[in-house]
């Protein structure tokens, strides 16, 4: 089997919503969908996420590195041989892993379907037990506590029972306290609830306000300080009630070892449409178990290609918490048949072969960008 053809198709999913959070407003889902084909007649889909505050790239500049570069260079190619396509790949750009991922997605893809397996069995996972959500959907972005309270109440309406709060808001961290005591209150003592303060506290206030999150059954706060400032992460986790994880500090495996060095985390956030697809997250989530280190798998402002991505992964290790599950909580519409509702407890994951998931091309024709 041989590689024949790849297709990059870029989207706009508008939000019902503005969603805002430390370093990034979104209006909408801008990604770009990349389709191999091969000589068998199997076919494959992955994600490139585009998030700028992220990963520093925009929806076009994907799209033409997709076609113009990676594409090319991997016609002809063996998708078993996934090894060979990632050396190609890296041959012709470095970096760019949330493209490049994009591909690595779609390859798993094609193998599951030519296996006539699941992704989460190749993985060496299991289906036996649900993959937990973390709701409500990406997380409550910047709002007044009453409008996070009506939020986080949908997504425990329909049995979940973790909540993302997003933290850092441009009025202080008073805001962000006024946020989650309220949420917790209405809430309740069994759900539990993370935050996720996107490189936006100093260490003075993460020292001051962290524990008093922990009151408010806040289990986990994830990059309360910038990117470089692993050494100061370490003083913070040391002095703070509450587990902290890593997301933006961390962009390969090498990275797991400096932060398991320093002991500036307890978790590590792996997001497959940042870091390289299901390859390298699942070196990363290897690295993770040997440092003694808990992953908490995501996925990013993806459709529910991306997001079926996650949940296979989520599968295969063993999650320190719940996933990120559909985007209809936020967006107005998906590009799979049968999405997820907006608002799931859990998924089970089935025995279909690859993603699980079939793309409603009409959809994509209407969205595409």
């Amino acid at each position: 089997m041989k590689i024949s053809a790849v297709d990059v198709i870029a989207y706009r999913i508008p939000n019902r919503e503005v969603h805002r959070i430390a370093t990034l407003t979104l209006s909408a889902i801008d990604n770009v969908i990349v389709r191999i084909r091969t000589d068998a007649g199997v076919e494959g889909i992955g994600e490139c996420v585009t998030e700028a505050k992220w990963n520093s790239s925009v929806m076009e500049a994907h799209a033409v590195l997709l076609q113009k570069y990676l594409a090319p260079a991997i016609i002809g190619t063996d998708p078993f041989r996934i090894r060979e396509v990632w050396a190609r790949m890296d041959g012709v750009v470095n970096g760019q892993l949330p493209a490049k991922g994009a591909i690595d997605i779609a390859l798993h893809d094609v193998i599951g379907k030519a296996l006539g397996i699941p992704l989460w069995r190749f993985l060496g996972g299991s289906n036996e037990t649900p993959v937990l959500v973390e709701g409500p959907g990406y997380g409550i972005g910047f709002m007044r506590p009453e409008a996070a309270v009506e939020l986080a109440l949908k997504g425990i309406s329909e049995g979940c029972r973790q909540i993302e709060i997003k933290c850092g808001h441009p009025s202080g961290p008073e805001h962000d306290y006024a946020v989650i005591a309220a949420v917790h209150r209405a809430c309740g003592p069994e759900v539990s609830l993370k935050i996720d303060c996107t490189e936006g506290y100093t260490f003075k206030d993460a020292l001051k306000y962290l524990p008093l999150y922990a009151a408010q059954n806040v289990v986990w706060a994830e990059q309360p300080l910038p990117r470089h400032e692993l050494r100061s992460m370490s003083r913070l986790r040391a002095l703070v009630p509450l587990k902290i994880a890593l997301e933006e500090s961390v962009g390969a495996p090498a990275d797991i070892l400096r932060v398991a060095e320093l002991g500036a985390a307890d978790g590590i956030h792996v997001k497959l449409a940042m870091l390289g697809g299901l390859s390298k997250c699942m070196q990363i989530a290897a690295v993770c178990e040997a440092a003694g280190l808990d992953v908490l798998p995501g996925c990013s402002t993806a459709s529910g290609i991306g997001l079926a991505a996650a949940h296979h992964f989520a599968a295969a290790i063993r999650p320190a918490r719940g996933c990120h599950a559909s985007p209809l909580a936020r967006a107005v519409d998906d590009i799979i048949k049968d999405p997820l509702p907006p608002y799931p407890a859990e998924v089970k994951l089935t025995d279909a072969p690859g993603l699980g998931v079939e793309v409603d091309w009409d959809k994509v024709a209407k969205y595409r960008d």
